[in-house]
């Protein structure tokens, strides 16, 4: 190691530097198990996903919640109606689950997944946003009493959150398959304009929206069929759905 990099490395939490060097994944859950009950939280959760059906295993998912909760989670297709991972898409710093679960504001798939929680004692915490490989929505969910959390304390958290998730990438099995989903998946573009066929616009009400021709938009639309290998835009939007490459 150089001496610029040790000064770099006495400059880091401890507990971050662990982590990043964690051989296996118990011992990466087992460090920031840890590094919670020092702070009296948990338990806790990494998500990053990739597949919402039920073979929830396919998906980079650490922690110490219950295999039993996370089966049943997604064997309702929870996921697509979480108030948590919705809430986690539209910020960018951390959300405690007393603003997620306003129970004034929740939907009834809202309501039953905020009970299911709320039986398991997973009804009090913070959810942290990652920006999750290939776009993938991620995040790490940590129950618990925040309430002897600082502003000090909780950006800290943010960093050792992140070291884990990077960790937690470089050993997850078949993480050298990150970025490859259908040939390389969606551009932007692509996305986009079958987020609005989602929503039911034609491609002259996308072409105004998006300021483009329609003939682009068209061949978005079918560059997007091709991607997806599918014969129509019905499909394409579905496949695109249920690989995570748009959110409705």
């Amino acid at each position: 190691m150089s001496a610029a990099t040790q000064r770099h490395d006495d400059c880091l939490p401890e507990i971050i530097l662990e982590i990043g060097r964690a051989p296996d994944t118990k011992t990466l859950v087992a460090l920031f198990r840890h590094y919670l009950d020092e702070n009296s939280l948990g338990p806790f959760t990494l998500a990053e996903i990739c597949s919402a059906g039920e073979d929830w295993r396919k998906n980079l998912i650490l922690g110490t919640i219950p295999n039993a909760y996370l089966e049943e989670y997604f064997a309702t297709n929870s996921f697509f109606d979480s108030p948590t991972f919705r809430a986690t898409q539209y910020s960018c710093k951390p959300v405690s689950f007393d603003k997620i679960f306003d129970i004034a504001l929740l939907s009834r798939r809202g309501h039953k997944i905020y009970n299911r929680a709320k039986r398991a004692g997973f009804e009090h915490g913070y959810c942290f946003p990652l920006k999750g490989r290939s776009c993938r929505p991620t995040m790490m969910y940590i129950s618990g009493d925040f309430k002897n959390i600082d502003a000090q304390a909780l950006m800290l958290m943010e960093m050792v959150i992140l070291a884990f998730y990077r960790r937690a990438c470089d050993l997850f099995p078949g993480s050298e398959l990150q970025g490859i989903r259908h040939n390389g998946g969606l551009s932007d573009r692509e996305r986009e304009t079958l987020s609005w066929v989602a929503q039911g616009k034609t491609d002259w009400e996308i072409a105004q929206l998006l300021e483009i021709s329609e003939r682009t938009v068209h061949y978005h639309i079918e560059n997007a069929k091709k991607k997806m290998m599918v014969p129509t835009r019905l499909q394409a939007v579905v496949e695109a759905i249920r690989n995570l490459e748009i959110l409705i």
